[in-house]
């Protein structure tokens, strides 16, 4: 049997081929929600480790029980006859930063052959986790924004709403203002001098997450809460005709997402994932499936993702496998036509077939 060997691209390498090109990762993402509606992607059940706490509080646990965790996933794609398989691996613990020890999380994405399984590709995951999720946010601000919409509010300056500000821009060419809340002030005001000068936009740095929220028009939480009992965008925070794109889980309150008017999943395949929002939110009782709109369908053009200038509509942007399999896989190509990247052997011939 013949040598196999795979396509090695460190963080460097990936954004050189791609992995922080917003307009590639909002188109990327968009169509990947598409053929997730269409049927034609598959998203396996995350395995999820949490460590550093008693085994008996991850029992029938809701929310994340340790800040230490590490989430396996694995995604396929049908791209019209092009299979795009791959896993992730991210282990991540929200103190690091504070500790000094780098980045909240680290990655990988393995980019696999659709006939063999073997690995074609291994890269850094950590950029194109981070834009797609904020490109994951910013489709839903393209389809479900009110008319005449100008300004976000973010509350969190991380890498998670820099990606989702500069997505969010994107698609939101009326946008003229960002209220920025991070609880250090002083990287909220870097946060805002930095992006006002890359998106030509005025971006404001507030003191109170309420502040973030009570005047804008799309409200974007990228936070490390852990559990709904840490919630804290009260109901009479959302004005009238606003957008909550639920980015990072466990923001808004109960009585925050009874009141909304419209529920928007990104996938229905997200509801299967029994300890995230949609499902949660169906387990209580304060909606239904039914009520969920699938935003795939209106991307399909098959329903309205805004009926009411008024409504206030809560879209709940899951993270899945199947946006890494397609942003990773873009990125892979460029890194072929490029000549980019470690080629590594995985043998030179097998010690067992």
């Amino acid at each position: 049997m013949s040598e196999a060997s795979f396509i090695y691209l460190s963080q460097e390498d990936a954004v050189a081929c791609g992995a922080a090109d917003v307009s590639a990762t909002v188109a990327d993402t968009e169509r990947t929600t598409l053929l997730a509606y269409q049927g034609k992607a598959i998203e396996a059940p995350t395995a999820t480790l949490f460590w550093g706490v008693p085994a008996e509080k991850l029992k029938n646990f809701v929310g994340y029980p340790s800040k230490k965790r590490a989430n396996i996933h694995a995604g396929y794609i049908d791209d019209d006859g092009v299979e795009k398989v791959a896993l992730k691996n991210i282990p991540s613990n929200p103190d690091n930063p504070a500790n000094n020890k780098g980045p909240r999380a680290s990655g990988l994405v393995t980019m696999l052959d659709p006939e063999t399984g073997y690995p074609i590709s291994v890269m850094d995951a950590m950029v194109i986790s981070c834009m797609r999720t904020g490109a994951l946010g910013a489709i839903g601000v393209k389809h479900l924004r009110r008319a005449n919409s100008s300004s976000v509010g973010l509350i969190g300056v991380g890498p998670i709403n820099q990606a989702a500000l500069a997505c969010t821009a994107e698609v939101m060419p009326e946008l003229k203002t960002a209220f920025v809340y991070d609880f250090k002030a002083e990287r909220a005001a870097a946060f805002a001098s930095e992006y006002s000068e890359k998106l030509g936009i005025d971006v404001v740095p507030v003191k109170t997450a309420r502040e973030a929220v009570a005047d804008a028009d799309v409200v974007i939480p990228a936070t490390n809460v852990q559990t709904i009992d840490d919630a804290y965008i009260d109901e009479d925070w959302m004005k009238r005709g606003s957008l909550l794109v639920d980015l990072s889980i466990w923001d808004a309150t109960w009585d925050t997402l009874a009141r909304a008017d419209r529920y928007v999943m990104n996938s229905e395949l997200s509801l299967e994932r029994k300890t995230m929002t949609p499902h949660v939110l169906v387990s209580k009782g304060i909606a239904k499936e039914s009520d969920i709109l699938d935003l795939g369908k209106v991307i399909a053009g098959q329903a309205q993702g805004r009926e009411n200038d008024d409504d206030i509509i809560v879209y709940f942007a899951r993270g899945m496998a199947i946006y890494d399999v397609m942003c990773g896989y873009r990125v892979y190509e460029t890194a072929l036509q490029k000549g980019i990247g470690q080629t590594l052997d995985l043998w030179k011939a097998p010690f067992w077939s």
